[in-house]
């Protein structure tokens, strides 16, 4: 892999400060789970401006520490909100397995930064 991880790349967001991360680490934890949630019941509500909300600020959070192949995940549920229903559920358990994924990772970069 080119460049930095995906661990120097949050760490620079927080502007390599162990309080900050950890208070980005926090917020990341708290607002994914939500906005999977809030994607999982606007599609099956059938919910377009709900749907393209959740999925556009999920990818926006991804990009923060996903590669492109995870962060286009949700970009192609955003590009469909028009169309909820066009929304598989395979596509919803993708973007809950790489949410879930990576919260996983935060979390550990969030406990590592907080034993420093």
């Amino acid at each position: 892999m080119n460049g930095p991880s995906w661990r120097e790349q949050f760490s620079r967001t927080a502007g390599n400060q162990p309080a900050t991360l950890i208070a980005i680490c926090d917020a990341f934890l708290q607002e994914v789970p939500m906005l999977v949630g809030q994607i999982k019941q606007a599609v099956k509500s059938n919910d377009a401006n709900s749907l393209r909300i959740a999925a556009h600020t999920l990818k926006s959070c991804l990009r923060y520490v996903a590669p492109a192949d995870d962060v286009n995940v949700a970009w192609e549920i955003e590009k469909n909100a028009n169309s909820p229903d066009a929304i598989t559920e395979a596509q919803v358990d993708d973007i809950e397995r790489i949410a879930t994924h990576w919260c996983q990772c935060v979390k550990t970069l969030q406990q590592e930064t907080e034993q420093l």
